[in-house]
């Protein structure tokens, strides 16, 4: 899933420390943003989210096994919840890979402002 995180960073155009949020595809940063003033820094993935997600779907049989051996019924009952999410949250991942590669053909860091 495409996460969002917020930490609080000094900021290259700001110049002070402010809060940015951490767009996340999968494991991988793929974009920065400062909430002050809207400084956008994107990173072109692709290859990388590839090779990413390759590993992920390998490891997701173990990882799911764990967590069932871990807590049954806790496990079964977050399948109907969860199995229909993740393509949902695949192709947010997707999409945010895209995106910041399509932008990164350009310039690499761009100033957005936020409504």
């Amino acid at each position: 899933m495409s996460a969002v995180e917020h930490a609080d960073l000094t900021c290259s155009r700001c110049g002070k420390e402010t809060r940015h949020e951490l767009a996340y595809a999968g494991r991988l940063l793929a974009a920065i943003t400062c909430t002050e003033c809207g400084k956008v820094i994107e990173r072109d993935l692709r290859a990388r989210y590839l090779t990413d997600l390759r590993q992920r779907l390998a490891t997701k049989p173990k990882r799911m096994l764990r967590r069932f051996r871990k807590d049954p019924l806790r496990f079964a009952s977050s399948l109907p919840k969860t199995v229909p999410a993740k393509p949902w949250e695949l192709l947010s991942e997707i999409r945010l890979v895209w995106r910041t590669a399509r932008a990164h053909r350009g310039d690499r860091t761009t100033a957005r402002r936020r409504p």
